[in-house]
């Protein structure tokens, strides 16, 4: 164990390091974004409205923390896949990423400078099981990084909100059971054990929880077509088998908790759904057919079991033996299990029928019959910004799923864009992302329009991400951050003009959690910091 963890003090039976929060010398002036130059936020978009949602940012475990063998973590699929070498671009790897695991302190400090209210954050399943394994040790450094981690953004007057799985399952689990498409009950057990430990050990600092992030793409891209971690080319077959398990897995994670942690803790906890608006092909009934049953596949593929206990009747036609088949416990334990929607939503495709004999009721294009781009590039193939896409997705799912007069409460847990040719702008220029002030403002101005004209219900939007990080198969070669991360001069995070702009007008205009929750909670240690947290957290 590394001698910085030598002063760790046990509070309330868990160790915890109080760690400052260190702030950065102040930028070049070549390296600041003048307010004025900034553009006003969406006109759809009033203060008052701004004021009564709370604004935050994202990132996950593997793409910023590395230490990836530090203080007793075992290796993950993603350790494993990008280690090997030939699947990511320049073989890079997240073994450092952005060293969040050493330099959070720094990372904290900025959020908190530029008004962060919230944190969408995840877990490392490996740094605390670090095997994966149900009723494997658990890992007590992993525990005592990550509670420092949320006290520390708490004092901060930063609310987290902890996804236990953002894709980087623990490689012991894999060997063992052959993943999500091939384990059953034995990959839920260790997630219900996993999930346990997190509920004991962070519970207390935590109201928000995301059991998992993108099934859709954990399972096609891991078990259906094998291009993301662990890489296994399963077909239709697998891809659903692996749905099934996660699914399965989050309802019991969600009865674990109502049952013995709710009465303490009062939390609430979702998942992470992905999934993209499909604009039809034309106004043929066709077309029109087929773009909704992309969404239906997308989005309706986990959130029908989660309210109404099957998947949609569209994938049950279409899949046939492919699509397993929940018993009748099952879809009872499943129903009502996500206390909030989570929508993870970066852009749509043109949706028309399907050619004859094919496996799927759509087909998908990224250009219209005119031969135009459904929207406006990214530096990503598949992203482009098609704003509206987002209000229509929202009303989509408020007129689904609000049922019997309750209406769902929505979040956005991730939306952002990579900005063209990032990876390779040189200092301040790659600082000015006009791109990404375009994105931002145009899909908030959609959500806003949800919100007053539609009457969406809407609490808390968390934009991806915080900070240029790993992204997967492309490594730095894409850059989705609002704080840019400079691979050539130690990792030295700059923001850039969106993370102005954000701060300017949304982070620090979240009245939810103004000065009156956290003034005075910075000089606050042990259990007086941790009593103080609480009473900060439960504001949610």
């Amino acid at each position: 164990m590394r001698a910085r963890w030598a002063a760790l003090a046990v509070v309330t039976g868990v160790a915890v390091l109080a760690a400052p929060i260190l702030a950065r010398p102040p930028l070049p002036k070549d390296y600041r974004i003048d307010p004025k130059d900034l553009p006003p936020p969406p006109e759809s978009c009033p203060e008052q409205l701004r004021e009564s949602i709370v604004w935050g940012g994202a990132a996950s475990a593997y793409q910023i923390e590395g230490g990836w063998d530090a203080d007793g973590k075992g290796p993950s699929i993603w350790d494993t896949f990008t280690q090997k070498g030939g699947e990511t671009e320049f073989n890079m790897t997240g073994n450092v990423a952005n060293d969040f695991y050493n330099r959070w302190p720094e990372d904290v400090a900025t959020m908190k400078r530029l008004g962060v209210k919230t944190y969408r954050m995840s877990i490392a399943w490996a740094r605390i099981v670090p095997s994966g394994l149900a009723g494997s040790p658990v890992n007590p450094a992993g525990v005592a990084f990550y509670r420092t981690l949320i006290t520390e953004l708490l004092k901060a007057g930063i609310v987290p909100a902890v996804t236990m799985f953002h894709w980087d399952l623990p490689q012991g689990l894999q060997d063992k059971y052959g993943g999500f498409h091939a384990a059953g009950p034995e990959f839920q057990d260790a997630f219900v054990y996993y999930a346990d430990v997190l509920f004991r050990e962070l519970g207390p600092l935590v109201n928000l929880w995301m059991t998992f992030n993108e099934p859709l793409s954990i399972c096609e891209l891991g078990y259906g077509i094998g291009i993301f971690a662990p890489g296994i080319k399963a077909g239709h077959p697998g891809q659903y088998k692996c749905g099934h398990n996660l699914l399965l897995a989050h309802a019991k994670t969600y009865r674990l908790y109502r049952e013995k942690y709710y009465a303490q803790q009062k939390g609430k906890i979702s998942m992470a759904l992905d999934g993209k608006w499909g604009y039809p092909w034309s106004d043929k009934p066709e077309d029109k057919a087929a773009a909704q049953a992309w969404v239906e596949f997308s989005y309706g593929w986990m959130a029908d079991p989660a309210y109404f206990g099957d998947y949609p009747a569209s994938m049950r036609a279409a899949m046939g033996a492919a699509l397993p088949k929940f018993t009748p416990e099952q879809s009872a334990m499943l129903k009502g299990s996500m206390d909030y929607f989570a929508v993870n939503f970066y852009c749509g495709y043109f949706v028309k029928a399907p050619k004859p004999g094919s496996a799927l009721p759509f087909e998908t294009s990224s250009k219209g019959p005119d031969g135009e781009w459904v929207g406006e590039p990214s530096d990503s193939f598949w992203l482009f910004r098609t704003p509206d896409g987002l209000r229509k997705t929202l009303v989509w799912l408020d007129r689904r799923y609000s049922v019997d007069g309750r209406k769902v409460e929505f979040t956005i847990s991730e939306n952002g864009v990579s900005g063209p040719g990032e990876d390779v702008k040189e200092l301040p220029g790659v600082l000015n992302d006009q791109y990404r002030l375009r994105y931002y403002s145009s899909y908030l101005d959609e959500l806003c329009k949800a919100i007053t004209v539609d009457g969406v219900k809407f609490t808390t939007y968390w934009a991806w991400s915080l900070w240029d990080n790993f992204e997967w198969r492309m490594a730095y070669t894409e850059r989705f951050g609002m704080i840019y991360v400079n691979l050539k001069d130690n990792l030295a995070r700059i923001p850039k003009a969106s993370a102005y702009w954000m701060s300017k007008y949304f982070w620090t205009e979240s009245a939810r959690f103004g000065a009156p929750y956290y003034h005075g909670l910075f000089a606050l240690k042990g259990a007086d910091a941790e009593a103080a947290a609480r009473a900060l957290v439960n504001r949610v």
